[in-house]
């Protein structure tokens, strides 16, 4: 393998080149006060730390947790019963089933988010075909919906993998003990498909929390995620722009991406369950 080394180094380099380069910069700018992106401007301050925890950023913050959790719960709600049906199913090729959930992600995230919202809007397609006038676009609620149907995937195919993966013995193990279909789902199945539930709860929570499309698009900009803060105040122009503070939360927001990834290594130390 050691030969095979070298052929790594080109990602390396675009790994140091786009990862690692501007995670510095942004830690070194969290501790800079600058105006706009005039260098000569720049000197060392802690004003962002003081910035950051304003009370308007505080409140997107809960406002992202509140919203990524109910995305969340309702995937959660929603996969587990998808995911147990096809890992169920008897049939020679189940990957099908899924390959019908995979395709809609091959699709641009814009176009998918902005076909959904246009299905909420008022004289949207519901009203000109079906004659039903929604009103829901810009709601809180209709956030959490895109939310479920853009991330719905990375919910079931971590679930998925951990059924499909259990041994059949245990599940004849238990009926042949005397237990019925919901006795052996409950003491069986589910203990053994709950690693496969946590690293789906973190492939949601996390893009759920931090993203700024889903409510730029069907808010139209009147819901502010922290995701949202982070692109006003990183925009290369505008009177909101503010680099020091908007790469402090993007910080504080990769060391909990961390802490989330470092949770799934430790719950699922072989990988398994990641896509």
């Amino acid at each position: 393998m050691k030969r095979y080394k070298g052929f790594a180094t080109p990602y390396l380099i675009w790994m140091i080149v786009l990862t690692v380069v501007p995670t510095i910069l942004m830690l070194v700018l969290s501790f800079m006060e600058i105006e706009g992106l005039v260098l000569s401007t720049a000197r060392f301050s802690l004003s962002a730390f003081k910035k950051t925890f304003k009370r308007e950023y505080l409140i997107a913050f809960t406002q992202s947790i509140k919203l990524a959790g109910l995305a969340t719960i309702f995937c959660i709600i929603i996969g587990y019963p998808v995911a147990y049906i096809i890992s169920s199913l008897k049939i020679a090729n189940r990957f099908s089933f899924l390959l019908v959930l995979l395709l809609p992600m091959f699709t641009n995230l814009l176009l998918r988010v902005s076909t959904i919202n246009m299905l909420l809007l008022p004289e949207g397609f519901m009203k000109n075909v079906f004659g039903i006038s929604l009103n829901f676009s810009g709601t809180e609620a209709a956030v959490v919906l895109v939310m479920v149907v853009v991330y719905l995937p990375f919910m079931i195919f971590p679930i998925y993998t951990v059924l499909e993966k259990i041994d059949p013995s245990l599940i004849e193990a238990s009926k042949d003990l005397g237990a019925n279909n919901f006795q052996t789902f409950r003491q069986v199945t589910l203990p053994l498909s709950l690693k496969g539930v946590s690293s789906g709860i973190i492939m949601v929570f996390l893009p759920c929390a931090t993203s700024f499309t889903i409510p730029y698009i069907v808010s139209k900009g009147t819901i502010k995620l922290i995701g949202n803060i982070i692109e006003e105040k990183m925009g290369l122009a505008g009177s909101h722009s503010d680099y020091p503070v908007g790469s402090l939360i993007s910080i504080l927001i990769l060391v909990i991406v961390l802490g989330a990834l470092y949770i799934i290594s430790k719950v699922d130390a072989e990988g398994e369950t990641l896509l």
